[in-house]
C-alpha cells in the first residue's frame, strides 16, 4: 500500500479576519480531501495490476462442461413441446443463462466486470487530480492569499500537462467517440500523430479512448493530440509536493497536524 503523508504546520490559520480564515481553512481541507482520494484511487488501481485474465485449467473446464450438460438436461426435461430446432436454441440459451448465474452465485466474477476495475480506478485518480487542480485555482484567486499560491497552481499544469484534456475527454466520450472536439458546436477532430510503446501512428488518424498503457491512462483530447495521466506513486509525489508547499505558505497557530490517521 502506498501512503503519502502531509504535515500541516498548525491547527488554525493565524489571521485577524476570522471569516476569511474560516473560508480558506475549508478550501485547504477540500484540497487535502482530494489528495487522499487520489491516494486511495492509486492503491485500488495498484491492487488490480496483479489481476490477470483467468483461463480455467483442464480440470475446471471439464467440470464446467459437465455442469453445463447437467443443466441443459434439466432444461430439456422441463420442456414438453418436443425438440424442434427452435426448442434446441431456447434450451441452449436457457442452460447458458442458468449456468452463468450459478457461477456468479458461487463467487465467479464476469470477465467484463473484472476487466473494468483498473479503468474505473484510473479515472477516479484522474478526477481527484482534476478536482484538486480546480480547488487550487479557486484558492489562488481568493483575496489575501500568498501570491505563491498562483505559482503552485501553474505548477500543476507543468506537472500534469494533459490533465484537463484527458479529463474533458473522459467527461465527454459521447463527442470524442464520434470524432468531435469540444464546445457547444464541436468540430471534427484532426487526429495527430501518436508514437509510444503502445501505439504507432506517425501519420495520425487514430482515435484512442479510455486506454491503459501500463500505469498510464490516456485518450485523444479535444485538440486531436493523445494525452495521458500516469496513475503512479510518482504522480502522487508531485501532488504531495504541491500540497505540502501550499500549507507552508500560510501562517498557522496551534499544534501541527500529521495526516493521514493511524
Amino acid at each position: 500500500m502506498f501512503i503519502f503523508e502531509i504535515i500541516t504546520p498548525g491547527t488554525w490559520l493565524d489571521h485577524d479576519d476570522r471569516d476569511w480564515a474560516w473560508q480558506i481553512e475549508g478550501q485547504l481541507r477540500s484540497l487535502q480531501s482530494q489528495f487522499f482520494e487520489a491516494n486511495t484511487a492509486l492503491n485500488l488501481f495498484a491492487s488490480t495490476q496483479s489481476i490477470r485474465p483467468s483461463f480455467a485449467n483442464r480440470e475446471a473446464r471439464e467440470r464446467d462442461s459437465q455442469r453445463r450438460y447437467e443443466i441443459q438436461h434439466a432444461v430439456e426435461q422441463e420442456l414438453s413441446n418436443g425438440l424442434s430446432h427452435e426448442n434446441w436454441e431456447e434450451i441452449h440459451f436457457e442452460a447458458d443463462v442458468r449456468f452463468k448465474r450459478e457461477k456468479w452465485a458461487n463467487g465467479s466474477i464476469p470477465r467484463e466486470l473484472e476487466h473494468n476495475l483498473p479503468f474505473l480506478y484510473a479515472r477516479a485518480f484522474l478526477y481527484a487530480l482534476d478536482a484538486f487542480d480546480k480547488f487550487l485555482g479557486v484558492l489562488a484567486a481568493e483575496p489575501k492569499v500568498p501570491p505563491e499560491v498562483a505559482n503552485l497552481h501553474a505548477r500543476m499544469a507543468e506537472d500534469f500537462p494533459d490533465l484537463r484534456g484527458v479529463r474533458n475527454t473522459a467527461q465527454h466520450l459521447e463527442d470524442r467517440a464520434r470524432g468531435l472536439g469540444a464546445g457547444r458546436n464541436p468540430q471534427p477532430l484532426e487526429l495527430k500523430p501518436i508514437i509510444n510503446n503502445f501505439i504507432s501512428a506517425p501519420s495520425g488518424g487514430v482515435l484512442v479512448l479510455n486506454s491503459l498503457n501500463g500505469s498510464k491512462y490516456g485518450s485523444t483530447m479535444s485538440n486531436g493530440h493523445y494525452g495521458e495521466i500516469d496513475v503512479s506513486p510518482e504522480s502522487m509525489q508531485r501532488l504531495q509536493a504541491v500540497l505540502q508547499e501550499l500549507l507552508l505558505l500560510f501562517r498557522w497557530r496551534g499544534p501541527k497536524q500529521h495526516a493521514p490517521s493511524a
